[in-house]
């Protein structure tokens, strides 16, 4: 009997939160028999795959690890792509966990909408230690989804097998973030919906701190150079100038302030201001990586 859910994971130096999130998949309500696992590896170099090793090995349901041979997260998307069996695939990052009924409010979901190629959970916050104002301003904005995605994907996602294999899966020539950007405009270009099911919560909280907000803001730019120069004009790199993330900041936090009365979030000025600078030295070092794409 074929799957009718393969969940895709991919992985990089995550041993820190990777046990929680395999442990959340193991532990969904969903038939196990039903199920398939498939984890790709981006070389990592820490404990994350003998984490992800025991806690599969332990559970009943079908499963393998492959690698990223080192080309990114647009390739390591589509080996998840190229090797489901499923009717649907649920990419889940490293860093989040689902409650146990995700899979089956999602599969539920989609099965109502036949035209929907995504179905977007929504993010709840997990009450817990606040660890300093970088990422306590941080989470208050994100899980109010008050934040500027510029129409991106979130930390988990349904998506339906057939429609991204009919616009040609994941382009595998962007090394850095913009994968589920660029397929999302595919998908809405052939007539493909994206959903939002507010009954499939999960928590994503990842560390939050300058450095990380600078490694991955720069990994943002790095591909946003290629959707830039792919789509003549559909992006806009100019919103990422620090002076347009202060604008998006002083709306953001003017919106959570409302909702949380609680003044910290101001505090995401300066930290939009350097994450777009972080945005800009990345997307400059695409275009010297890229150059113009063939």
């Amino acid at each position: 009997m074929n799957p009718e859910i393969t969940v895709g994971v991919c992985v990089k130096n995550s041993q820190d939160t990777v046990g929680d999130t395999i442990k959340s998949i193991v532990a969904q309500d969903y038939p196990h028999n039903l199920m398939e696992v498939i984890v790709v590896d981006g070389n990592s170099q820490d404990g994350t795959l003998s984490i992800v090793k025991r806690v599969l090995s332990q559970s009943d349901l079908q499963w393998r690890i492959c690698s990223d041979e080192g080309k990114g997260l647009g390739y390591a998307r589509q080996s998840i792509l190229d090797q489901a069996q499923a009717k649907y695939i649920i990419f889940i990052d490293a860093d989040t966990t689902v409650p146990s009924y995700f899979f089956r409010r999602q599969v539920d979901f989609m099965n109502t909408r036949p035209r929907a190629a995504v179905g977007l959970g929504r993010q709840i916050r997990k009450e817990e230690k606040e660890k300093g104002w970088v990422s306590t301003a941080w989470n208050l904005c994100r899980t109010t989804q008050a934040l500027d995605t510029r129409g991106g994907g979130r930390s988990v996602a349904i998506c339906r097998t057939i429609a991204f294999r009919n616009v040609g899966g994941f382009d595998q020539k962007i090394k850095g973030a913009g994968e589920d950007l660029d397929i999302l405009e595919r998908l809405q270009s052939n007539g493909w919906l994206r959903s939002i099911n507010e009954e499939a919560e999960y928590i994503h909280e990842p560390e939050v701190t300058l450095k990380n907000i600078w490694t991955h803001q720069s990994w943002f730019g790095y591909g946003g150079y290629y959707l830039a120069r792919k789509y003549h004009g559909m992006f806009h790199p100019w919103r990422n100038l620090p002076p347009g993330e202060l604008i998006n900041a002083i709306r953001v936090a003017r919106r959570v302030y409302r909702s949380t009365r609680r003044k910290i979030v101001f505090l995401i000025l300066p930290i939009f201001i350097f994450k777009g600078t972080a945005w800009w030295v990345g997307f400059v070092r695409g275009a010297y990586r890229y150059g113009q794409p063939d």
